[in-house]
């Protein structure tokens, strides 16, 4: 089956790329031949990679010229799928809905919200509206969507040509329940939106591995305040025994804020910075943690790092946020906490590092959740059944306006 994936960018730097990057190799290993289109990036990561820099533009010239140059890339492809991930341009979508089935996998929530994260910035507080013209007023108060009028009219025009073109799609994948539940509220027909959690990229370990002799949390993201990193360093200064580690995109301008705060905690001298780590080196981050701690405070869809801390048998405590539920059990593989509370995370955290025998046993559960529920080829198998289910069904009626 000939599979024509779009996204805006094609490198290792993403969370949405790395799971391409993963993802295209297995599903040619069943017998696909996927196809890659992308606006900007290495085309030398995959094969089959061509690069469309229409896909990032979005103005009304952008979007003519993204409509007449993707109706090429098609016919030269004759995919029997589209599969959409990360497209801006509303010509690109319209091509592809003009000429072939549809699925498209809502990564983020680029295609229901015009800020693309439900998320107020100022109140940081997560946003349970639907998106309309009253977001233009609410941003004013709350800064969610950007105030500039060229990107938030573009914005705002491409979450009502996706809610236009609803019924366009031959199906709409989640990552989780909880984007599968903002897709309903949106008016998308049940049968229209599907559940297919992502993989966990690192292989689940037969055993967890041997605890750090020295109690060690971490934290690994992009150090920004809809990521809680502010709790964490919270959650650090109250546990005086623990080690810290946050790994993440540091800068000379946000490791200044983050030693500040930890000033103030009383943890600057226990907690260690470092910026990302290479793929390679992720597993053995988590084998000096005796904790994850993941304190987003936005309506994560998934959150990769979650399943990866677990494949290594570390148990994590979380906040109770988006689709963390999806694989966070509470009491049994990690603890689930109030969003932007320090105190009730320090006091998850304590739970399992006095306890080694809870650290092993939520370890071990961790390790089972990912073998039943997060390998690769059981999300390989499910999406190539939606594949198959989706190029039977034919193509609607071109889009006229």
């Amino acid at each position: 089956m000939r599979v024509l994936h779009i996204n805006e960018h094609l490198s290792w730097a993403g969370g949405v790329e790395t799971y391409l990057l993963h993802l295209l190799p297995a599903l040619e290993a069943e017998g696909c031949e996927p196809h890659y289109a992308f606006a900007q990036g290495d085309a030398d990561l995959l094969p089959r990679a061509i690069r469309v820099p229409e896909i990032s533009g979005f103005s009304r010239r952008d979007e003519s010229g993204g409509y007449t140059k993707m109706r090429e890339i098609l016919h030269r492809i004759r995919p029997q799928v589209v599969h959409i991930h990360r497209v801006y341009n509303r010509g690109v979508l319209r091509a592809c809905l003009d000429d072939s089935p549809v699925v498209v996998t809502c990564h983020d929530y680029l295609y229901l919200c015009p800020a693309a994260s439900f998320f107020h910035k100022r109140t940081q507080t997560i946003c349970n509206r639907r998106a309309g013209a009253a977001c233009f007023f609410i941003t004013v108060l709350r800064h969610c969507l950007t105030p500039r009028p060229r990107y938030a009219l573009a914005y705002y025009h491409r979450v009502r040509s996706f809610m236009h073109w609803k019924d366009r799609f031959t199906r709409v994948i989640c990552p989780s329940e909880s984007v599968r539940q903002r897709l309903l509220q949106h008016g998308f027909a049940t049968e229209k939106a599907v559940t297919l959690p992502y993989f966990c990229p690192i292989s689940p370990r037969a055993e967890p591995r041997p605890l750090p002799v020295r109690p060690t949390i971490l934290f690994l993201g992009r150090i920004r305040p809809i990521k809680g990193y502010d709790i964490f360093i919270r959650c650090l200064g109250l546990i005086p025994e623990a080690e810290g580690l946050m790994v993440g995109d540091l800068t000379p301008e946000n490791r200044r804020r983050v030693l500040d705060l930890a000033k103030t905690a009383g943890c600057a001298d226990r907690l260690t910075l470092r910026g990302w780590a290479a793929r390679e080196e992720i597993a053995k981050l988590y084998d000096a943690t005796s904790v994850f701690v993941f304190p987003s405070i936005c309506p994560e869809t998934l959150g990769i790092v979650g399943l990866e801390a677990m494949a290594c048998g570390v148990p994590v405590v979380a906040a109770d946020v988006g689709g963390v539920r999806q694989w966070l059990k509470h009491g049994e593989n990690g603890f689930l906490v109030p969003p932007k509370d320090g105190a009730a995370t320090a006091d998850a955290v304590n739970r399992l590092l006095d306890s080694p025998e809870l650290l092993l046993r939520m370890g071990r559960a961790g390790i089972e959740t990912i073998k039943q529920q997060f390998l690769p080829e059981q999300h390989v198998q499910r999406l190539l059944q939606i594949y198959h289910a989706a190029k039977s069904r034919p193509v609607p009626v071109p889009i006229t306006a």
